[in-house]
């Protein structure tokens, strides 16, 4: 008896996700809860086990392949079963399709096995002439068969690149032809491309190819962000003297009171963040690119450095919490962030984000929307400035750099430069943010 490894559902709006590396090949042994392989999500990478003792019977998504949520990834089992013959005869179907010298005919044979619901596809090879042409060759394996195999995401890419896949080199396995073997063959062919014509841009399908796991989602993140939004960043700086007495004065009362919370900078800017989005809602707002929406609840994203890259823990509600509520949860989160044990609800739903680099040194910055997000703030290092008093007289004044990104579809210059006059009051009065 045989069981399925499903694509697990790491969170509320995950409904697909990406199988990154098998860790077991089939016809291995594997025992109960040991790492099959690893997927990633929007956010998240993790390991998927195995359901029992046993060996890999048949792997149906290749490495680099998408996969829906639920859809079944491999199988495993003690022995080769009626079930997964049954599979195997679904997913892995023989197509005796000749494949002719034009790329536009191969195509045409292409789509009538992709009409016959193939996922994993083989076609039969009868002309391998004229392989220079796309300055590769096909696997030798593949010729000695007379058989090629193909993912569906790298038949669907040749499709739109026009090329002739039997001139493909696969380096999958069983000589299978990946994602990364027709980007490979796009650039050989780049080589022929004639003086002064135009190649294709990169799309969305192949931002980040070389990269893996978070790094590549991010990647992916960082690239639609720019290409779907018009973005403006507005720089100022405000004076955090009083705020910075205020939290001097909280840190002894909590001390005193024996309390554990540690109240930081960036609690206090959160909270004023959250009070100023409250008072001006008009920030506190989410575009996809085709609906607006206007929540009444303010949610902050905390953007938390990690060695392999970032990522958003989100405060919920932060407009109707405490201080401290907030700084023990930014705390809270941040380590699990770090840890990696942050539930993908837990970085999903923000209205608006904070990311901080002043523990680097950096003053001003440009931070990168967080979609569907259309503002976030960027906070600078602390700096020292001389301002006059009102007496007149000369004063070390603690000043912090804001720089605030938003999206020019939806918010106006004008109206991004009022929200943080709004923001400057909160943090210039901090008496303001426990009333």
């Amino acid at each position: 008896m045989s069981k399925e490894i499903v694509m697990p559902k790491l969170g509320m709006t995950m409904t697909e996700g990406t199988v990154e590396v098998w860790d077991k090949q089939v016809g291995e042994t594997v025992k109960k809860g040991e790492t099959v392989c690893t997927i990633s999500s929007e956010k998240l990478t993790q390991d998927v086990e195995s359901p029992i003792d046993g060996v890999v019977l048949k792997i149906l998504v290749d490495e680099g392949s998408l996969a829906k949520v639920g859809e079944v990834l491999a199988l495993v089992g003690e022995e080769e079963t009626e079930e997964t013959q049954q599979v195997s005869s679904e997913m892995e179907v023989p197509v005796e399709a000749v494949v002719n010298q034009s790329a536009e005919e191969g195509v045409s044979e292409i789509d009538q096995a992709a009409s016959a619901g193939i996922k994993a596809d083989i076609f039969e090879i009868t002309d391998t002439s004229d392989k220079s042409r796309q300055g590769v060759t096909s696997r030798s394996a593949s010729k000695e068969t007379g058989r090629l195999f193909i993912t569906p995401l790298a038949k669907k890419m040749a499709k739109e690149k026009g090329l002739d896949m039997s001139q493909i080199h696969g380096t999958g396995g069983n000589g299978r032809i990946t994602k990364y073997d027709v980007l490979t063959a796009v650039q050989a062919q780049a080589a022929f491309v004639p003086s002064g014509q135009k190649i294709a841009p990169q799309t969305q399908e192949t931002v980040g190819e070389g990269l893996s796991g978070m790094r590549k989602v991010i990647a992916q993140n960082m690239r639609r962000s720019l290409s779907q939004t018009a973005q403006l960043t507005l720089h100022r700086k405000v004076d955090v003297e009083k705020l910075m007495e205020f939290r001097s004065m909280l840190k002894k009362e909590l001390a005193d009171s024996g309390s554990y919370t540690k109240i930081t900078i960036t609690a206090l800017l959160a909270k004023a963040v959250a009070q100023a989005l409250k008072e001006d809602h008009r920030l506190n707002t989410r575009y996809d690119g085709q609906q607006l929406e206007q929540p009444k609840e303010v949610h902050i994203g905390i953007a938390t450095a990690l060695d392999e890259g970032l990522v958003v823990p989100v405060i919920q509600n932060a407009d109707t919490k405490s201080i401290g509520k907030i700084a023990d949860e930014i705390k809270d989160l941040s380590e699990r962030g770090r840890q990696g044990t942050l539930s993908a609800d837990e970085m999903h739903g923000s209205t608006f984000s904070i990311t901080n680099m002043g523990g680097g040194g950096v003053e001003y910055f440009t931070p990168i929307l967080n979609n569907p997000e259309v503002a976030i703030l960027g906070v600078g290092a602390l700096q020292k400035e001389l301002k006059l008093d009102e007496e007149g007289n000369v004063k070390e004044h603690s000043m912090i750099p804001l720089s605030l990104s938003f999206d020019h579809q939806i918010i106006d210059g004008s109206v991004a430069g009022e929200f943080l006059i709004t923001l400057a009051r909160y943090i210039e009065h901090p008496y303001l943010l426990v009333l």
